[in-house]
């Protein structure tokens, strides 16, 4: 591990130091140990255990590993809400990427960041990684394999006016991104004319 920048005594009694894994390629928080230099922050004992689970890696919590298992969930779970249109569809995750690792190392090295969704090039493609790539949610919205026109537009807003759907409900029935659904119901988008 390589120390980033001293942080002080956060808790009053231990000082920590931000520092760079080598192995799992993430920054921490550790506590400075006075001279004794540590080669990880403690993710390599699980991988030397043989178990690769993100979960014992410290990252079941981040934005990135939610990305991965919802695209999982999406493609094999098929009590998934999404997964009529991916897994039921016939698209699946390519073998490399069924562990979070290799996804994630992928990820890293292609343009992910926290403001970015990911992407398939080909809507009708796998989750592989010669199909797939970063993109802000707008531009991945142009991408979708739902066409909508001023008619399903229309048919959207109508169907909000009677309160019997949420927008999240009608993302999911029309293959849309939340965002999508709510600019079109207020208008900003396929704007209805009076």
């Amino acid at each position: 591990m390589q120390l980033i920048k001293r942080l002080g005594y956060i808790d009053g009694k231990y000082s920590y130091g931000l520092f760079w894994c080598d192995f799992c390629k993430q920054k921490v928080i550790k506590r400075l140990s006075h001279g004794k230099i540590q080669k990880s922050c403690g993710c390599d004992k699980e991988f030397n255990k043989g178990n690769k689970n993100a979960s014992k890696h410290n990252e079941t919590n981040t934005r990135l590993y939610k990305t991965w298992s919802n695209m999982k969930d999406r493609c094999l779970n098929s009590n998934d809400k999404g997964f009529k249109y991916y897994g039921g569809r016939g698209i699946v995750v390519c073998n490399e990427w069924l562990e979070f690792i290799q996804f994630r190392d992928w990820a890293l090295n292609n343009g992910y960041k926290e403001n970015l969704v990911i992407d398939r090039e080909n809507p009708d493609g796998n989750y592989e990684p010669s199909n797939c790539r970063f993109l802000s949610v707008l531009e991945s919205l142009r991408n979708k394999t739902t066409t909508i026109t001023m008619e399903i537009a229309n048919e959207i807003r109508d169907l909000y006016a009677t309160g019997k759907y949420t927008q999240k409900e009608l993302a999911e029935k029309y293959n849309l991104h939340q965002t999508t659904i709510s600019n079109i119901i207020r208008n900003k988008i396929w704007k209805k004319e009076d």
